[in-house]
């Protein structure tokens, strides 16, 4: 089960949402500068996390997949359009949509973005049978993201989380730091444990894990989950 402080954390953070004060800092927030700090060769994450994009758009076999927080579109590249019919693109920044739309043109009619906030508006997620939310749940929470999973469809769901052996210094330190100084409220810290329970919450399992090193005693661990086959009534 979800520890009693983390269902805290996670109310606060929606209540302060649905009162509206102000934006999601992630709206705040330039895509160079996003780009610019983690594809840096003291936090290592741009190129990290295209390699894993790679693994979780090829693991399952599925048509349909959306990805949660696609920021720049990092790793759409690796998109087979003879095996994926449709691919969604969910951001709340409507900025890093338009770049996502303009740089990969060439998936034409499969990769479709939406602006949505997973957070308030999750009734306006597609139908997917993959999620793939790398570096997204920290943001939203546990309860936000099983929302957000259920009302998906989902049959598959890969997650990436950054594990942090300093709490205080989550984001690693770089030229564009203070661009990321707004998400300290928004932030939640990830576990694998807790994240286990809240997926088993709502009948999904782990089926894998993966993990990649990173500088500064950071690394990044990669989910999958599938979720339970009902049980069969016995004639």
């Amino acid at each position: 089960m979800i520890n009693t402080a983390q269902r805290t954390q996670d109310a606060l953070c929606a209540v302060s949402h649905k009162e509206g004060k102000g934006m999601n800092p992630w709206e705040e927030i330039r895509l160079s500068d996003y780009e610019e700090h983690m594809k840096l060769d003291s936090v290592h994450q741009l190129q990290a996390l295209n390699e894993m994009m790679k693994k979780q758009l090829s693991a399952y076999p599925v048509e349909t997949a959306a990805i949660f927080g696609i920021a720049g579109g990092n790793g759409l590249e690796h998109i087979d359009r003879s095996k994926y019919r449709k691919v969604y693109g969910i951001d709340i920044n409507e900025m890093y949509l338009a770049a996502v739309t303009e740089r990969y043109a060439w998936l034409g009619d499969v990769l479709e973005c939406r602006r949505t906030d997973i957070i308030s508006e999750s009734d306006k997620l597609p139908q997917a049978e993959l999620i793939i939310a790398d570096l997204l749940i920290e943001y939203v929470g546990y309860e936000a993201f099983q929302k957000s999973v259920l009302k998906t469809g989902a049959k598959y769901v890969s997650c990436i989380i950054q594990i942090n052996t300093d709490e205080k210094a989550w984001v690693s330190d770089s030229p564009y730091i203070h661009a990321f100084d707004g998400l300290d409220a928004v932030h939640h810290q990830m576990g694998e444990n807790e994240l286990n329970a809240a997926m088993a919450e709502i009948d999904f399992r782990q089926i894998k894990t993966d993990e990649y090193p990173l500088p500064n005693g950071k690394k990044l661990v990669m989910l999958d989950y599938i979720i339970r086959a009902p049980l069969k009534t016995p004639f």
